[in-house]
């Protein structure tokens, strides 16, 4: 499937097909389909998907809306949405990812968090990482900030992870 005639059966009625065409939106990466799958972040049975595939374009001009759905009720969205904000980079997800690793419920969302926090370096950052890294309840948390702070201290450094 191509992105137009993604474009177009992403307005269809069946939930599997605009699964679909969302998903290939992402694999194919191209920057036309960004109006769409931003319409796509306002249906709930397809908002996590259309995180996803906007992470893969990587826009900076999505970063609102994505950022927006960092308060949404559902995980698995507020998971992908820390996904898409890291990929795109945009410094402005900083602070809402430090503040979303110290108050939100899930586990998982918080380490996707900790991980994250890597693309956005900054003494506030790190500030974040070290508080869950001491204090998170959750010992997978506490290990990813730790090695997140590594990760930082590397690219303070220098030193080419890769």
């Amino acid at each position: 499937m191509e992105t137009e005639e993604a474009l177009k059966v992403i307005k269809h009625a069946d939930v599997g097909e605009r699964t679909a065409a969302i998903l290939e939106l992402g694999r194919l990466k191209d920057k036309a389909a960004v109006p769409a799958l931003r319409k796509a972040l306002a249906d709930p049975e397809t908002r996590a998907l259309a995180c996803w595939s906007l992470g893969r374009i990587a826009s900076k001009e999505t970063v609102p809306g994505i950022l927006a759905l960092l308060a949404d009720e559902d995980p698995k969205v507020r998971h992908e949405a820390v996904l898409a904000l890291a990929r795109i980079g945009d410094k402005s997800a900083a602070k809402p990812l430090a503040r979303l690793l110290e108050l939100d419920d899930e586990a998982k969302v918080r380490e996707e968090c900790a991980e994250a926090l890597v693309a956005f370096p900054s003494k506030e950052t790190a500030a974040a990482l070290k508080r869950a890294s001491a204090k998170d309840p959750s010992r997978p948390v506490r290990e990813r900030a730790g090695k997140s702070l590594v990760a930082l201290r590397l690219k303070e450094l220098g030193v080419n992870q890769r």
